[in-house]
């Protein structure tokens, strides 16, 4: 899937722009997955949260807004969209 300049290749877990290799985690990958998967919707942090680490994992919602603004940073992309005081879309078109 390509976001302007950067391609993702989700079943590869790997992410390129014209100067070579992004470096995602795993957990990066898996997040834009899910934000892909989801286009239009609000995810909200427990949402993810539940998605991404299992429903009794002691991880706080602020971890996802990190790995989102890192994500941000990564792919310089802008159809991350954060709803306030509930949580994150992915919105195509942005």
């Amino acid at each position: 899937m390509t976001f302007g300049e950067v391609t993702v290749d989700f079943s590869g877990y790997a992410a390129r722009d014209r100067e070579g290799k992004i470096d995602l985690t795993p957990r990066e990958i898996d997040l834009l997955r899910l934000f892909v998967e989801h286009k239009g919707l609000v995810l909200t942090r427990n949402q993810i949260l539940d998605e991404l680490w299992g429903d009794d994992n002691p991880i706080i919602d602020r971890t996802v807004d990190t790995y989102v603004k890192n994500l941000r940073k990564k792919l310089r992309l802008d159809c991350l969209v954060t709803v306030k005081g509930i949580g994150y879309k992915f919105e195509v078109g942005r």
